[in-house]
């Protein structure tokens, strides 16, 4: 399965990029999911992303969703920090 992944404000400093392509296996049917695997795996600013998860938001296709909401192949995935302003 195929996901584009967003980030968004802090988060794009954090991976230094503000869009991937990522290939993962079928059975990642969540952002959540996902984001476990990839903070296990790839460690780094993924780990950093799952230690602030709980303020975090998801989008899949430019809808607020769940974390445990259904990723399918070709989705759009936006993580979404808090937003400050001042």
């Amino acid at each position: 399965m195929k996901v584009d992944i967003l980030f968004f404000a802090s988060l794009r400093e954090l991976f230094e990029e503000d869009k991937i392509k990522i290939n993962v296996d079928d059975d990642m049917s969540s952002p959540e999911e996902l984001l476990q695997y990839l903070a296990k795996n790839h460690k780094g600013p993924w780990f950093e992303l799952l230690q602030k998860r709980k303020n975090i938001r998801v989008a899949i296709n430019h809808n607020i969703e769940d974390w445990d909401s259904s990723l399918s192949d070709g989705d759009e995935l936006a993580f979404l920090p808090p937003i400050t302003g001042g």
